[in-house]
Order: C-alpha cells, then structure tokens, then sequence
C-alpha cells in the first residue's frame, strides 16, 4: 500500500509495503489539473497464473514448482492440481478425474495418495471461485504458493452460500509444507460435509492428518494454519501455526479515503480534496465477501516531499521561451521537461527559489515539468 496526503490542494507522503517477500505492491503516480487531481495505482510483482481448471471435479495440466521439492522421499519438479483442494505429485492425473468421495480416514483413501491436502473437500469450480497459483522468491527459499479463492461447494442447489477460501505453499531447500484456511463451511447436506487437511504418500503406508481434520470429523475454520514437517524420508510432523498466508494480488486495486471509507475501485480514480486528506490504494487479493484472504497490507512513511503545490508557481502557461518557477521558501534542485511520450527533453540542477527554464527550442505541443521529482506540472509550448 502506498499514501498519499493532501495539505491544501496536495501535500501527500510515499508509503512502502513492509511485508516481506509481498506481491501485488501498488505504486502511485497522479495527473493534476486544478481543482481535481487523478491518481493511478500499478501493480507490480508478480502475479499468480490461473490453474485452467474450469470444470467441477478435474485435475490441473502439468504445472512447473520452479524448483525441486522432497515430499516422502521422493523429488519432484511438477505437480498437478486438483478441483477439490489438494496437489498431487503423481502428474498421470494431469487433465483427468480429480474424485470427490469422501468415507474414509486419510490412510486408506487411495484416490489422495501422493496429495498434500489442503482441505481436501468436494468443490465446484463452476459456480464461482478462482485457482491460481506462482513461483517466487530467490534460491535457495523460493515457494509455490496455490490458491483457492472463494470456491464454492459442491453445488449452489444444496449449500447455498458455502465455501472455501485456502492457500497450499511449498517451500524449496526445507520441503515443508503449509496449509492456510482463511474461511470454510461444512456443507453438511452433501458428502457428509468431510473435509481433510494431511498429507499422504504414494503407496498409502504414511500419512500425517491435522487433528480433528480428517474423516468422520465435520468442521469449520477461519483464519487455521497447518505445517507439515518431514522428519524422515516416511514421516511428517503437524504444528498448528499463527495464520499467515502469503500475500498476492489477482483481483485489482480498491482505493479509500482517511477514514477507511471505500472509494471504488480501477487502475485510476479522480478526487478533488478541499482539506487535508490520506487516501490509500489496495492490492486486491481474493477478497471473498467475508474476510481478506491475507490482513490489508502494513505501510510506513517513507518520506515528505519538500514542496507543495501551494508553494509552488510555474508561469506563464501557455509559454513562449522561458518557463518560469518560483516557490515560497524551499529551494528547487532539479527540474526535468519531458513530452507526451515520456522523453526527456531538458533536465538541469539548481539551488535556488526561483528558476527560468529555456523553452524557446521546443516545439509546440504539451509538455511536462517535474521539480524535485516530486511534483509534475502540465504545461503548454505555443
């Protein structure tokens, strides 16, 4: 999240994201044109890649780890997906039949060998959600991180209202696994409503399940996270963790004002402040009508700028050969003209309150002025 305030007409403050290893940042730029000023948000990072799972019930095609995991013993660079919550290392079930019964424990469940189950649950991806997943990070510590937002139950007719918001993450180096559940019903009118959350091998002999998270049990969670451990080549470990699910951005960016209030939501968005305020952007990711899927992101300022736009005059305009800035008190150090397309056409130093830009070689048109990279002016060339 990045801030910024408005004293007078603008005084705004840059704010960084502080959340390690985050993706879906949100950078600021604005456009000014009294009395109303543009901001627009980017998203930068990376953003995860939809699974192409489409249909109730399918596995996923091959999807690379970006790196080498370890799971029972075995190493593995691909996996497949599955449309009811879990990743398979068996990659034969690439685009096949990813089964939804549920009446048995973990251990004797042969169709969830090889599976890390993150609830294992009856979903249907064809009436609402998303499965997306991404590679990040730098080795040694990189991660595949899969989501699933907002996936409805199996089906719309039955458990009306109900599902899963989840996230899997494989971490490279230390093979652990995590399993983070921001929200999940029971949907106890279809298949029992049993979900799972464990991991399995390949020829059913091992397999580690969080307690009162396997079958017969009937449960619900928000905000619940599960480490997997191995301790040796057949067996794991599960530690109940504090909730913590890696942060990403898939579904746009919202905008507020001081008070939290939201504003709406796009990649820009025009306001005419009148008062000192805060406005703020989000990088929206899996926002699921109840509950953020990761907290709203942590921001600190980073810095203020040294001019206003009170303090600041740039005249005439439109000009003919000199571009004239003056401020109140503050000292101008730099001053950078650029046209349309962005390209720099006139960039000098300074150290003074008042500075006279030569425009008497540029030809008509629109240009930018940018003092102290901090404010940009409009200005026209006749």
């Amino acid at each position: 999240m990045k801030k910024y305030t408005l004293r007078g007409l603008l005084l705004f403050f840059v704010l960084c994201l502080l959340v390690p290893d985050t993706k879906g940042q949100v950078a600021i730029t604005y456009w000014y044109h009294p009395p109303d000023i543009t901001l627009y948000g980017t998203i930068s990072g990376t953003s995860p890649t939809p699974t192409l799972i489409t249909v109730d019930d399918d596995y996923s095609a091959v999807v690379p780890l970006g790196f080498s995991f370890t799971f029972y013993g075995n190493t593995y660079s691909n996996v497949v997906v599955g449309a009811n919550g879990r990743i398979s290392f068996d990659t034969t079930r690439a685009s096949n039949y990813d089964s939804w019964v549920i009446d048995t424990t973990l251990n004797n469940d042969v169709d969830a060998r090889n599976c890390i189950c993150g609830p294992y649950c009856d979903m249907d991806i064809a009436f609402g959600g998303i499965i997306s997943c991404s590679s990040q990070g730098v080795a040694p510590n990189r991660t595949f991180v899969l989501n699933y937002c907002a996936d409805e139950m199996f089906t719309t007719s039955i458990c009306d209202s109900q599902y899963t918001t989840t996230q899997i993450i494989l971490y490279e180096s230390t093979n652990v696994a995590e399993v983070h559940i921001a929200h999940k019903t029971a949907c106890t009118a279809w298949n029992g409503g049993y979900a799972i959350v464990g991991v399995q091998n390949a020829t059913g002999t091992a397999s580690t399940v969080a307690p009162g998270r396997d079958y017969p049990s009937v449960w619900t969670a928000t905000h619940e996270s599960w480490r997997f451990t191995p301790t040796s080549d057949s067996s794991y470990t599960v530690d109940s963790i504090a909730y913590g699910p890696m942060p990403y951005a898939d579904a746009g960016i919202h905008w507020y004002d001081s008070t939290g209030t939201y504003l709406g939501a796009g990649d820009s968005i025009v306001v005419s402040p009148t008062v000192p305020t805060v406005y703020s952007a989000d990088a929206v990711y899996c926002s699921d009508s109840t509950t953020y899927f990761s907290p709203r992101l942590a921001a600190s300022n980073t810095g203020v700028l040294n001019i206003t736009r009170q303090d600041l005059t740039v005249y005439p305009n439109p000009v003919h050969n000199e571009l004239n800035l003056s401020t109140n008190g503050q000292l101008i150090t730099s001053v950078v003209v650029t046209d349309l397309v962005g390209h720099i056409v006139n960039s000098e130093l300074y150290n003074s309150q008042h500075v006279t830009v030569n425009t008497a070689s540029l030809p008509s048109g629109i240009y930018f002025v940018k003092v102290n990279n901090e404010l940009t002016y409009k200005f026209v060339k006749e």
